[in-house]
């Protein structure tokens, strides 16, 4: 029941490669060429590149497939961004005043929701033939003039129906219920420390993560039409990204303290086990995994490591898929090295598609002003780093893992893979 996939990496890059002559993939050559980031580290990414915005820390497939929708929170561009999903070129940007993390289409798929951050409202866009158009705002709280948002929305998911829309307020410690045809918040519950995430299932249960706690909530919807709260799910420290499998059954919480994803069964609302995702050299460093997917018959799990530069993937048991056939023992088999700082991944068919926020390493900021007497001013290599988009074959994926894996360990500073390490199962 292993899905094979192909892999098309969208990442941070400051431009396109071109194809290595004589014949040679380009990505044999980059070991002697790869860029080093501020930290030492240096990047093998694979596959082939092109443009995408500043800083994407959130990515969704659009109705119909064809596009996939990027939320920017760059340091100067923030929005949404329209891609073609198979060959990663940007088709439509769309700059917000600020934007965090929350996009997500209506179940018609007419409507396109994205967060506004500090702005305190959520940009509604309407969605025809592939383009957004912006509709109006969401107003979550009435803003003071030139001071930062006091509510913050993130994460956000529409109910099933399409009535109510869900939001993450991280700043106010709330969860938002915004009735949608009239756009104005109905309701308001408590959402532990820093709400994050949020992720509804096909039965209207909200399940919530919090930055500051060890769990998740759930809520259910009460015959009122809002929501009430249901059970609240021990997990790993730090919860973030969250991901429900395709019955609902598994819910997957991606821990950004403690390298670890959380598998919860739902239905009888507790924890299955923890999914370890240990760094590549070690315990002082970690790999804050921060998003997730699933191959189409649920049995592969990919995971972003934001701070490993890679995609990590596992093989998932019976047990923590909720897939009978399921053959894999929930350890980790291996690594794809991304570009710098992954934040977002989606798997469909035989396609990966994954993006990263820092792509080639940050720079110094573009010069905005003149300098008074005296002062130096940097000539050189300015502005957020653009975007990446890299490529492979279908049907080349279980391939991909066990021949790049050594090389990522190698350009993390690890000279070879250990068989028999704790942190390292083997492929």
């Amino acid at each position: 029941m292993r899905t094979r996939y192909g892999l098309f990496l969208l990442a941070i890059l400051a431009g396109c490669r071109t194809a290595a002559p004589g014949g040679v993939r380009e990505s044999d050559q980059i070991a002697t060429q790869a860029p080093l980031l501020s930290t030492g580290v240096s990047l093998d990414p694979e596959g082939r590149t092109v443009p995408v915005g500043q800083f994407p820390l959130a990515m969704i497939r659009a109705p119909g497939g064809r596009q996939v929708v990027l939320l920017l929170n760059g340091y100067q561009d923030q929005g949404i961004q329209v891609l073609d999903a198979a060959t990663g070129a940007v088709l439509q940007t769309e700059l917000q005043p600020a934007a965090f993390l929350g996009v997500a289409f209506s179940p018609d798929g007419k409507t396109l929701y994205a967060s506004g951050g500090n702005e305190d409202v959520v940009f509604r866009y309407m969605w025809r033939e592939g383009r957004a158009t912006l509709q109006d705002r969401l107003v979550l709280a009435v803003k003071v003039p030139d001071k930062s948002g006091t509510r913050y929305p993130g994460g956000l998911a529409p109910s099933p129906d399409g009535r109510f829309l869900y939001v993450a307020e991280n700043l106010a410690d709330s969860l938002a219920v915004i009735d949608v045809a009239s756009g104005r918040v109905t309701q308001r519950l408590p959402a532990g420390r820093y709400p994050y995430g949020v992720v509804v299932a096909a039965d209207g249960t909200v399940y919530v993560s919090a930055w500051g706690g060890d769990a998740v909530r759930a809520y259910r919807p009460d015959p009122a039409g809002g929501l009430m709260p249901a059970t609240t799910i021990p997990v790993a420290r730090h919860p973030s990204a969250m991901l429900l499998n395709a019955d609902g059954s598994r819910l997957f919480v991606t821990s950004g303290s403690t390298d670890r994803v959380s598998v919860v069964d739902t239905r009888r609302g507790r924890l299955i086990t923890d999914l370890l995702d240990p760094a590549p050299v070690g315990p002082s460093e970690g790999s804050t995994p921060n998003a997730l997917a699933l191959s189409t018959d649920g049995t592969r799990l990919f995971v972003a490591e934001a701070d490993n530069n890679a995609v990590a993937v596992f093989d998932l048991s019976a047990r923590s898929s909720g897939v009978p056939a399921a053959a894999g023992d929930d350890r980790l088999v291996g690594r794809i090295p991304a570009e710098a700082y992954p934040t977002a991944v989606l798997a469909s068919g035989d396609t990966l598609l994954v993006v990263s926020g820092k792509g080639r390493g940050s720079k110094p900021n573009r010069d905005t002003g003149p300098r008074g007497p005296g002062k130096c001013r940097y000539t050189g290599p300015t502005g957020p780093a653009g975007g990446a988009c890299q490529q492979l074959g279908p049907g080349a994926h279980d391939a991909l893992v066990s021949a790049v894996r050594a090389r990522h360990l190698h350009h993390q500073g690890e000279p070879d893979l250990r068989p028999g390490s704790r942190r390292f199962a083997p492929g």
